[in-house]
């Protein structure tokens, strides 16, 4: 084929076409305006205890991925709630916190949001509930207990950090990728929720609300929420599960250090 024949220029043409539009795309997840990283790093100042626990450069690494979020993720307000700038800054405090420790974002498989005044109803069961994960990406807030649990940054309840952990512990359950290596940590955590779930039921004093007794996933979620809103108490109180938290997300917050790998 010659290099003047117009069906190879027109394959040219179109190769050409299908990278600039890969590239476009990639660029906009990379590309970071100033402006709108200075608005953010104003509103987790005022509103991340996490965030302020940072040093400037693991700052720019928070902000850079909380950005890449709120461009991938689409948030969608549901009864009459809009979606605004700081309501999307707080869904996706929650999915970068709980990830920070990850070298590549993870959680590829929940892109969809959706943000309820406050306790909706599931349509299949009838159940009140104030967050949901679906397997099939789906993740559900009522943004009245959202909010709420990241005034209090001390008292172990956050409904962003408790939905993002289900979400984390099915993305880890059904990975074959480099993931699938924490497949064991989160095995030895499982054991140990058995005991400690046993303990919860049978009324014994517990460093976690009786919540977390409700089975292996909901203990795993409310261990999340200690892990990071009461990490010395939980150290103290069930330090092996602590250490197997700090393997599984590559942090400790007892210690402030929020990259172990």
């Amino acid at each position: 084929m010659s290099f003047t024949d117009p069906f190879y220029l027109l394959a040219i043409a179109f190769v050409a076409g299908i990278n600039f539009l890969f590239v476009r795309s990639i660029w906009r997840l990379v590309y970071f305006p100033k402006g709108e990283a200075r608005a953010m790093d104003r509103f987790y100042r005022q509103h991340s205890l996490y965030y302020n626990k940072l040093d400037d450069r693991l700052k720019k690494r928070f902000l850079q991925r909380a950005y890449s979020f709120t461009k991938s993720l689409k948030i969608i307000g549901r009864m009459g709630v809009e979606v605004t700038q700081p309501i999307k800054l707080m869904v996706v405090a929650a999915m970068v916190q709980i990830t920070f420790g990850y070298k590549r974002y993870f959680l590829k498989n929940f892109r969809t949001v959706f943000v309820y005044p406050d306790s909706f109803r599931n349509p299949h069961t009838g159940n009140m509930h104030d967050g949901e994960v679906h397997p099939r990406g789906l993740i559900s807030f009522s943004l009245k207990k959202l909010l709420k649990g990241f005034e209090d940054p001390y008292d172990a309840i956050n409904l962003g950090l408790h939905e993002m952990a289900h979400a984390l512990m099915h993305s880890i359950l059904t990975s074959s990728g480099p993931q699938g290596s924490l497949n064991a940590t989160l095995d030895d955590i499982l054991t140990i929720a058995r005991l400690e779930m046993e303990k919860i039921n049978a009324g014994e004093p517990h460093v976690f609300r009786s919540y977390a007794g409700a089975n292996a996933s909901e203990f795993f979620a409310v261990a999340v929420e200690h892990f990071f809103e009461n990490p010395k108490g939980l150290k103290s109180e069930l330090p092996t599960l602590y250490s197997k938290l700090c393997d599984l997300l590559k942090q400790d917050p007892a210690l402030n250090l929020f990259l172990v790998q």
